[in-house]
């Protein structure tokens, strides 16, 4: 009986797994926001109406266990470009996108992933009762 247990737990952990590189394979490329909201306390603000363009580019790697991939995100606004260079891992089945600074930053961000398919992704953020929610398509 033990053996079958452990024998289950090991396919448990190894579908597991193999979900959080899917989402990694399906991640990889460049992604242009087509909405992003961030709502707190009843007021909901549409960045892209006020002229916001935000572009994700996730590189794929080989997932493992506590091993992040390369990210990097442009943000535009009125003429002026930023660009943030990140490291991201995909947990919780394909359900969560953890962002951090760097490789040895030990603040994590956690990001909720809605919908993740081949030409779209919906992400959701909360902090504080500040919710972000940012749709993205694939370029």
């Amino acid at each position: 009986m033990k053996k079958l247990l452990m024998i289950a737990a090991v396919l448990l952990i190894a579908v597991a797994c193999d979900k959080n590189q899917k989402a990694v394979k399906t991640l990889d490329g460049n992604w242009k926001a087509t909405a992003f909201t961030v709502s707190e306390d009843g007021v909901t603000v549409d960045y892209l109406a006020f002229g916001f363009a935000v572009n994700m580019n996730f590189d794929a790697c080989k997932l493992k266990d506590d091993e992040f991939c390369n990210m990097t995100t442009t943000f535009t606004f009125d003429g002026d470009t930023e660009t943030e260079s990140d490291v991201y891992r995909v947990t919780n089945d394909g359900e969560r996108l953890e962002q951090k600074d760097d490789l040895a930053s030990t603040s994590i961000d956690a990001i909720d992933i809605i919908e993740l398919t081949k030409t779209s992704l919906i992400l959701k953020m909360t902090d504080d009762g500040e919710v972000t929610d940012i749709t993205f398509e694939k370029i």
